[in-house]
């Protein structure tokens, strides 16, 4: 029967990318929650800026404008600090996507050469059996003489 000699290696690779696969995983879904975050924080911003058109065209008193230009300029600001978790998260995905292609390739490779190994293996086996067979037929072929 074939033994790889190098299962625990693939074991380990195997156990790997499916460690950095969950990992990327979690990271997706930080990126995608740092992108809806963001969408949301530029909606209320435009949503403010209306509002603040709406009543600037009303003629309501100046401290009213003054709070919304001054929410506005906050949802700008969260908006720049907003933007930078999602580069941060969107650098993750990227590092965390490079360390699960790199196992996969690692992974890879120890599968190929146990495929490659199974294959001798096999034929060695073969040509064993035949060898065998030979000796068995030339044998019996020598005893009805």
């Amino acid at each position: 029967m074939y033994r790889f000699k190098l299962q625990a290696l693939l074991d380990h690779h195997r156990h790997q990318e499916e460690v950095c696969q969950k990992e990327l995983a979690e990271a997706q879904r930080t990126l995608n929650d740092a992108q809806e975050k963001l969408r949301r924080i530029k909606k209320d911003r435009h949503e403010n800026i209306q509002k603040l058109q709406a009543r600037q065209k009303e003629r309501h008193n100046i401290s009213n404008v003054l709070i919304f230009t001054n929410y506005i300029e906050q949802l700008s600001r969260d908006i720049e600090a907003q933007m930078q978790q999602v580069r941060k998260a969107s650098k993750n995905v990227t590092q965390k996507r490079d360390n699960l292609i790199t196992f996969m390739k690692k992974r890879k490779t120890v599968e190929k050469l146990k495929e490659k190994e199974r294959l001798e293996y096999q034929q060695k086996m073969m040509q064993a059996e035949r060898k065998f067979n030979d000796e068995v037929a030339a044998t019996r072929h020598f005893r009805k003489m």
